[in-house]
């Protein structure tokens, strides 16, 4: 086992390449989600589990609580992971500051300082690729599963944005909230709107 656990924390993609096995197992299409109902010999759809992926002779007493479907989506933000270790636990003010750091542009970083400003719970992530949606938004709050987009003015091109409008619709579908600023948008009313991500300013 600890081998098992020294690859998932030094191989990046290794948690996204097991969840992929696992949706595979319980008959998911990893890409899709879509409910693929059985295993590729088998003669019988599954329904809630089978022993082509969770039931086994040994957990026979928890048959009927054991239900492939419960897990799907957990599985499928998982397979979208990207395993990142941190040597030491980082102050709020060297956070922001590495936050700050990879930020993309002057907006952001605005954006990051009234986020800070404001005592606003600070993302987690900067720059973040998604690579299953084929986007990187400029910040991401991991716990919400929250996008967050700092938009300059070239966003209301139209071909811009309806890339900006793929990449939210593939998010979504994956789990996860986008949130758009925008240059000209009330920045504060919009961190209001989103307690749940972003935290009531402090006074």
């Amino acid at each position: 086992m600890p081998g098992v656990l020294r690859q998932l924390v030094e191989d990046p993609e290794a948690l996204a390449r097991v969840a992929r096995q696992a949706l595979a197992r319980c008959h998911f299409d990893p890409d899709t989600l879509a409910d693929l109902r059985r295993a590729p010999r088998a003669r019988e759809d599954c329904e809630a589990a089978c022993y082509d992926c969770l039931l086994s002779y040994t957990n026979q007493p928890d048959h009927q609580l054991v239900d492939r479907t419960l897990v799907s989506e957990h599985l499928h933000r998982l397979s979208g992971a990207i395993v990142a270790t941190s040597p030491a636990a980082v102050t709020r003010s060297e956070h922001l500051e590495q936050l700050a750091r990879l930020a993309d542009s002057d907006l952001e970083r605005e954006w990051l300082d009234l986020v800070a400003d404001g005592g606003h719970g600070l993302p987690d992530r900067a720059q973040a690729l998604m690579a299953d949606a084929g986007t990187r938004p400029d910040f991401v709050y991991d716990d919400a599963h929250v996008a967050v987009y700092v938009d300059g003015p070239h966003h209301l091109y139209p071909n811009r944005a309806a890339r900006d409008a793929d990449a939210a619709n593939k998010l979504f579908a994956r789990g996860w909230t986008v949130v758009r600023f925008k240059a000209h948008d009330d920045w504060p009313a919009l961190l209001a709107k989103h307690l749940g991500t972003f935290g009531k300013a402090s006074q």
